[in-house]
């Protein structure tokens, strides 16, 4: 049975924000995830504090337009598009919540997240929501248009329908949405200096649109066609014992950090026999609202680009530790006058661009290692009464039809019940190099196991237990390279 809700926007004057530069590129694009709860989520009060929240997050409630070249989000929106959607789905079955590959197959993330058109309008809503009942289990699915916030903002928003249900007050003021305010912290002139080169930085580039056609056409050939999903389960112990490692030298690592080498790692292994493969581009958001000052959890893109070229040879040479703390030194790189480049780069070329160019970074077209770190202590303490969270999960494919690209990554939290949050890369690699993995695995210790996303099959690092696994010598248990088990149909 499934039914979907309207929330219309609440009656009061229209209010427009303009949006800037960086949030223009971002209009035609949606993104989505969906977090699984451990027990239920009722829908009339979870519609009803979302109705709350919403009141003081209006521009959910919007429309883009675009006029002379800027781009306009215009608030709240009575009639004709603007409502916020929240569709509700009962699901017939149980959620395996203490066995983790359950929840990461391919065919079960693709069926949680909303996806298309309301009837009767011609854009997409700004916030589309579904929820997601199981007999002993929630997840709630959500896809927003990317110009009004990255994941940063959305998890503040989550928290503020959560702080309803749970019989707290709606927020009391509306969340910073001024783009100038957001952005004047850097004091951009626009005007100032030369005119910024067409050849940016590493993470964005302007080119034709025929070498973007051709570095598409690159892209879909080499990168998405053969790619296989994965999700590489960490072993907290073991990537503890890497930043450990890494400390008498001064170099304070994060577990994204061992995430980025890990994935340079995995991608100098499976490039050593393919021709043509010179330098690796490494590219992924850091979240930079600390750095202007503001607070966390505005709604707003507040995202730089960190961004890195390393040669071939030099990733086979490397161990794990030393591209850590390569991969910790781009971030420490990363600052004020960088991320002013960037926008004013951006700006620039958004205004003085003609309509046959194109501008955008270099996914497209080269190798690259892409990381995203999606994981939030304040996202792992989310909570709908009893319903704690469990797992964040994101499906591993761009649409329909199209799988994500190799090595495009993304760091989701894992918790499974009272102990520390776990982490769960999800990536991808060549049909080929997926038993590569299986001889990388002795010598990672921060890895426990790799499970495949489309199939099941899985791949077990040698002697350690698992969150839902046996133990090695047990039923299911494996050693990486000569023992494989797929999981049984469902």
């Amino acid at each position: 049975m499934a039914e979907r809700i309207l929330l219309s926007a609440p009656e009061a004057p229209q209010r427009t924000w303009a949006l800037s530069a960086v949030d223009i590129a971002l209009k035609d694009m949606f993104v989505s995830f969906a977090l699984a709860f451990s027990g239920p989520i009722h829908t009339a009060r979870f519609a009803e504090a979302l109705r709350r929240a919403l009141v003081q997050h209006p521009f959910f409630h919007g429309t883009l337009q675009t006029r002379n070249e800027a781009l306009l989000l215009v608030s709240p929106a009575p009639t004709g598009n603007g409502a916020v959607a929240l569709d509700v789905a009962t699901v017939e079955d149980t959620l395996e919540l203490k066995h983790w590959p359950a929840l990461y197959r391919s065919a079960f993330i693709d069926g949680l997240v909303p996806k298309g058109r309301l009837e009767g309008q011609r854009d997409r809503p700004l916030l589309h929501l579904k929820l997601n009942h199981f007999q002993n289990a929630s997840v709630v699915g959500l896809t927003w248009n990317h110009a009004l916030s990255d994941l940063h903002g959305i998890y503040g928003f989550l928290g503020a329908v959560a702080q309803v249900y749970n019989g707290g007050d709606a927020p009391g003021a509306e969340p910073l949405f001024d783009r100038a305010a957001i952005w004047r912290e850097l004091q951009l002139d626009p005007e100032a200096g030369a005119p910024p080169s067409r050849e940016g930085r590493n993470g964005i580039v302007g080119i034709s649109r025929l070498r973007a056609g051709l570095g598409l056409a690159r892209y879909l050939g080499t990168g998405v066609h053969d790619a296989v999903p994965l999700c590489l389960l960490l072993d907290e112990d073991g990537v503890e014992a890497l930043k450990a490692e890494l400390a008498p030298t001064g170099v304070r690592a994060s577990t994204n950090d061992v995430v980025n080498a890990t994935l340079l790692k995995a991608f100098a292994e499976c490039a050593r026999d393919t021709a043509g493969t010179g330098d690796v581009g490494l590219y992924f958001p850091i979240d930079v609202r600390g750095l202007l000052g503001i607070p966390p959890g505005t709604l707003a893109n507040c995202l730089g680009n960190a961004s890195a070229v390393l040669s071939l040879p030099e990733l086979s040479r490397a161990s794990v530790a030393e591209l850590t703390a390569r991969n910790r030194a781009v971030v420490a790189a990363f600052g004020k006058a960088q991320l002013e480049a960037d926008i004013r780069w951006a700006d620039h070329w958004r205004r003085n661009t003609r309509p046959s160019s194109v501008y955008h970074h270099w996914l497209f077209g080269r190798d690259r290692v892409y990381s995203s770190n999606w994981s939030s202590q304040d996202l792992t303490r989310l909570h709908f009464e009893d319903a704690a969270f469990v797992a964040m999960l994101r499906s591993s494919r761009i649409n329909r039809w199209l799988p994500l690209p190799a090595f495009h990554s993304t760091v989701l939290p894992l918790k499974l019940g009272e102990g520390r949050p776990l982490h769960v890369v999800r990536t991808s690699v060549r049909q080929r190099h997926f038993q590569r993995l299986a001889r990388q695995l002795p010598q990672w210790p921060h890895v426990r196991e790799v499970l495949r996303m489309d199939t099941g099959e899985r791949l077990l690092a040698p002697a350690r237990a698992h969150p839902g696994s046996p133990a090695r010598g047990g039923p299911g248990g494996g050693v990486a390279g000569d023992a494989r088990r797929a999981l049984p149909p469902r």
